[in-house]
């Protein structure tokens, strides 16, 4: 039987004002073990001034065999370039990575080794936080930047997807209409989460693979009180207004008050438990802020966290 070829795989990556982080990203992925004539690599700005053309030119100037495609998005907004980066990608499958991420040389390799196993429609794996000098220890104790990990081969659900480390089948993406990123969630975000949902309720299956890892650097402006606490409000918001979508008001309402009990018993329980520790008392205000984002989720209206 003759040997069938690696699929092509489009990697996706939305790029806004990160040139420096943007060039780890593709020196990684010129690395990858994967054929590289089995891959592309879509990189669409979201800066209308095209700031990170340069470092386009210089890394194909680099890697001459990498295959590079670049276009603007003028339009602000992460579902604008995620749309576009799925229509001009060409690949069988789309693997979907961020601007200030790396991936290990086997990323893809694993990946479609992965996907091809297990005959799944999409593969999730793991990005590691990295922290740089003058990091709090509390960020680090509070472990406020890891999400959960599960055995390679571990069926997930897409309440455990986001497209930091993902790959998915793009006959299935490309088939949402109109879009495959709803592009109400330009400025939210949470346009990830609701596109694997989607896929979800359509029948899809996702895995995960362990040894796929990204890693990101957490920023110090994320690192603070105040960054959290919106995150964690804009991201819970975000989510039960999806959730809501499918509910009747009545239900949504009820969800509304449980989220307000949430909202004041953990943040009353964030002061109780200061003197143990400040980590538990950001964690338990972050549960609270989720808790409040229940209940803004009743109107609608978005929370901007992509400006």
């Amino acid at each position: 039987m003759r040997k069938q070829n690696p699929p092509e795989v489009s990697v996706c990556v939305c790029t806004y004002k990160r040139p420096a982080l943007l060039l780890i990203l593709l020196e990684s992925l010129a690395k990858q073990t994967f054929p590289l004539a089995s891959f592309e690599v879509i990189v669409v700005d979201n800066d209308q001034s095209a700031s990170a053309q340069q470092i386009i030119m210089e890394t194909i100037q680099r890697y001459p065999t990498l295959a590079i495609r670049y276009e603007v998005e003028p339009t602000q907004g992460i579902a604008y370039a995620r749309n576009k980066t799925v229509a001009l990608a060409a690949g069988e499958l789309l693997a979907f990575i961020d601007d200030d991420e790396w991936a290990v040389s086997h990323w893809l390799s694993d990946m479609v080794e992965n996907m091809a196993r297990k005959e799944v429609d999409a593969v999730l794996g793991p990005v590691i936080p990295e922290y740089p000098a003058r990091t709090p220890s509390w960020v680090i104790r509070g472990r406020f930047f890891e999400r959960p990990r599960f055995t390679t081969g571990t069926f997930i659900g897409s309440e455990a997807c986001r497209t930091g480390n993902a790959m998915v089948k793009a006959s299935w993406v490309k088939s949402r209409q109109p879009l495959p990123f709803d592009e109400r969630l330009a400025q939210s975000g949470g346009e990830d989460f609701d596109l694997f949902k989607w896929l979800e309720e359509q029948g899809g299956k996702f895995i995960w693979c362990d040894s796929a890892e990204v890693r990101e650097e957490v920023p110090l402006t994320r690192q603070t009180l105040s960054f959290m606490l919106e995150r964690g409000l804009r991201t819970s918001t975000t989510y039960w207004q999806n959730i809501n979508r499918n509910r009747s008001k009545p239900r949504a309402f009820v969800e509304a008050l449980l989220g307000g009990g949430i909202g004041i018993g953990f943040a009353v329980l964030g002061l109780c438990i200061f003197p143990i520790g400040f980590h538990r008392t950001v964690r338990s205000w972050v549960i609270s802020a989720k808790g409040f984002g229940r209940m803004i989720a009743l109107a609608d209206i978005q929370l901007a966290g992509y400006r």
